[in-house]
């Protein structure tokens, strides 16, 4: 077996045995609600970035729930490509000192750059899954908020909006290609 078959079949394997991340997907779809309606609160801007970078937290208690749902064993360890997941995963972590800079900087960035920085997270699992889909969503959220903050000057309660679009096309696009 050459390596590229090889390649293919872990990948494969993670693609079938992970579902394409959907527990992720489900989870973060919650989560993007949520930040939703703290955009939505008449509260502080500390306050509600404070809370939008907390709901980070909530990914993987929602996660294993979403699994259970979609019977997923997200603690899956029988494949080497596992340890790449994670670093695709906790990427994200890193990136978000970039927030809590803003959070003491430029408080009207934190949203914005949070959920670019999630957008751009998504990209790496378009391999680990071998789904367009992922690549496509990860383009759309971070692009779409570029444009929607230089050219339309577009209101910051669009930002959730516009991350929740994209997550709904993804999880859409997965079930779809799950099937297939």
């Amino acid at each position: 077996m050459n390596l590229d078959t090889s390649l293919q079949v872990l990948l494969h394997d993670i693609a079938q045995k992970q579902k394409k991340g959907l527990p992720f997907i489900m989870a973060s779809l919650f989560i993007w609600v949520v930040i939703t309606i703290i955009t939505l609160l008449p509260l502080d801007i500390m306050i509600k970035n404070i809370g939008v970078l907390s709901c980070g937290a909530l990914l993987f208690p929602v996660s294993i729930l979403c699994a259970k749902i979609v019977n997923v064993n997200l603690f899956y360890k029988d494949n080497p490509l596992i340890n790449g997941l994670l670093i695709a995963t906790n990427n994200q972590i890193l990136y978000l000192l970039i927030c809590i800079v803003l959070l003491m900087k430029a408080p009207m960035w934190v949203l914005p750059a949070y959920a670019i920085i999630y957008g751009a997270h998504l990209l790496p699992y378009s391999f680990f899954y071998q789904s367009k889909s992922y690549r496509y969503s990860s383009l759309f959220i971070c692009v779409a908020i570029v444009i929607s903050i230089i050219f339309f000057r577009l209101n910051i309660i669009f930002i959730p909006l516009i991350v929740e679009l994209g997550v709904v096309y993804l999880f859409f696009m997965l079930n779809r290609e799950m099937k297939s």
